[in-house]
Parts: C-alpha cells; structure tokens; sequence
C-alpha cells in the first residue's frame, strides 16, 4: 500500500500515515425458502458493505494537527469520500482511534462505514426474486390438485444465477416454464374434455372440475413466473 495514494475526506495520508493493507467486502443479503419437497429458493437482497478498516502512523511535526483533522471528521459525522488505487467510496468515519505516544507519533486506527459506493445499484433484482417466489409457492399449493409435477421448475429456479441475464440457469428456468406451461395445458385439455364426455358419474365429474380448476389457477401462476423471469437481468 506504501505506492497508493489514499485520500479521506480533505486528507492524503502520506509517509507512515499509509496502512500496509485496507480491509474492506461484506456480504450479500439472502433470504432461503425451503419448499415443501426440500428444494430451496434464494432470493437475493442486495449486498451490504462491511465497514472499512485501516491503519497507520501520524509522525513528524504536523502529526498532531493532522491526527486532530482525521479526529474532526468523526466528530463531525461528515459524509467523506475515500479512495485508493482503483476503489471509491462515499463513507462516514465511523471510530477512531489514535495512541498518543510523543508529539510527533501517534498510530491510529480507523473504521468507516460505507454510505455509498460507484458502480452499484440496486435494480429491480429483489423485488422480481420476492414476485417469483411468492408465486412458486402459490403454484404448488394450486398445483397439488391438478396432477402436475412443479419439481424441475422448483429446482431450476433455486439455481444461483437463475435470475441473471444471460446465464446457463436462467435460459434453463425459462425451459422449465415453458415444460411446466406446456404440461398444464394437455392437463386443461384433458380434464375439459372429461367434463364434456357423456355419460360420466357423479364423482368423476366433481374430480375433473376440480383437477381442471388446479390446473388454470397454477397455470397463472407459472405464467407470471416466466414474465418476471425475463424482466429479472441485473
């Protein structure tokens, strides 16, 4: 790190103030539904940034008037950017911390918290994974009626990328929507041409009204799951 500038705010830490690493990342916020037949759908929410932190070493004869202006931005709650090499983000100095050891040495150790970082935004990602999931779940619940299998749509859509344009999950998602589409309607066809045969008992005719209702209501389910699907790139 000694070769990359680094600047917070209206400071460039310089000499001994440069950390010797950065550390910085944090997670992608995930929410897991376990489906009835085990399979588990992911619905991604977004990432979140852990807090920044780093390091260094206030020397020389500005070391207190400079240890003080870093001091002053936590003080203040400013929202500062901070940049090295290639990163940039927008942050908050959230602590720190200097062990005052002569006038002109004073380490220190900083922690910032991200407000905002270039080349992120938050899409319509979540929304569409919360839209599908929903009706996955509605769609097995209809489904247990109709005599229609929605295992490979399950698993397909629980695959990682399977909301992300242009992958091998999401093209293969979009085949079991189609499938399963595919399947419900020789179901409709099925079953409405049960109700129209001559003569037909009682109890035959209450189970094909039954199956045929099952199998229109997921089939509007699962057709909305393939329209969200395609409206899902990040």
């Amino acid at each position: 790190m000694k070769d990359s500038p680094i600047q917070i705010g209206s400071i460039d830490l310089q000499d001994f103030e440069v950390p010797p690493s950065i550390r910085f990342g944090g997670r992608q916020r995930l929410a897991v539904h376990i489906l009835s037949n085990g399979q588990r759908v992911v619905e991604r929410l977004g990432p979140e940034d852990g807090d920044i932190v780093f390091e260094g070493k206030f020397s020389g004869p500005n070391a207190e008037s400079r240890a003080r202006l870093f001091d002053n931005m936590r003080l203040s709650g400013e929202v500062v950017p901070l940049t090295w090499a290639s990163f940039r983000r927008t942050v908050v100095v959230k602590s720190f911390v200097a062990s005052y050891q002569s006038p002109w040495w004073i380490p220190y150790r900083a922690t910032c918290t991200v407000v905002y970082q270039s080349g992120t935004t938050p899409g319509l990602a979540p929304l569409v994974a919360a839209l599908i999931s929903t009706d996955l779940s509605s769609a097995g619940r209809s489904a247990s009626g109709s005599g229609i299998d929605l295992s490979a749509l399950q698993t397909s859509l629980s695959a990682p990328n399977a909301l992300t344009t242009g992958t091998a999950d999401q093209t293969q998602a979009a085949l079991a929507v189609a499938s399963t589409l595919g399947a419900l309607n020789a179901g409709i066809t099925r079953y409405s041409a049960q109700l129209s045969s001559q003569p037909q008992e009682i109890a035959a005719t209450v189970n094909a009204a039954g199956s045929l209702a099952s199998a229109v209501n997921t089939r509007c389910y699962v057709g909305r799951i393939g329209t969200n699907l395609t409206s899902s790139g990040n």
